[in-house]
């Protein structure tokens, strides 16, 4: 009986030796923000073509599968559409997975009713370099601003 004893009293030692601050809540992060503008230039797509512009933000490059994407964690996407025959949008990130590098903010254009229809119409770049997304880095607390130009005459390459 005493071999047992010692057996119970050496797996409590062990079990409350080893949670340090197993029940304390997770110390809470300032979160992140991506801000952005949109400037949108030249004439729009007829309004019957226009089912919604988002923007998004993506890790990686994105895959032909955005859906999954934002599963996997990889993108932040707003279902919000940003309106129809304007000038300029504002959007808004609240970025709590920090430190993130996002190298592929874009807005896109859903041109069906379907929402994986869709194409990018504008990226986030330096010197109007379509052709060169520009990533940025967020750290917690951090608010980082950027403008995306959409020219519905010319759209940057499209990633898939």
């Amino acid at each position: 009986m005493n071999n047992f004893k010692l057996i119970i009293l050496f797996l409590i030692v062990t079990i409350f030796s080893s949670c340090d601050n197993g029940l304390k809540p997770p110390e809470s992060i300032t979160p992140g923000i991506l801000k952005g503008k949109v400037n949108f230039i030249n004439a729009w797509p007829e309004q019957d073509s226009v089912f919604g512009i988002r923007a998004g933000a993506f890790k990686s490059l994105p895959s032909e599968n955005l859906i999954q994407e934002v599963i996997d964690g990889n993108a932040y996407f707003n279902l919000e559409t940003l309106g129809y025959n304007i000038d300029s949008a504002n959007f808004q990130f609240i970025i709590e997975d920090l430190p993130v590098e996002l190298k592929y903010i874009i807005i896109a254009w859903q041109f069906e009713s379907d929402l994986s229809m869709q194409r990018v119409v504008g990226v986030y770049n330096l010197n109007k370099d379509k052709n060169n997304p520009a990533s940025v880095i967020i750290n917690e607390g951090e608010t980082v601003n950027i403008q995306i130009e959409v020219d519905w005459n010319e759209f940057p390459p499209q990633p898939f």
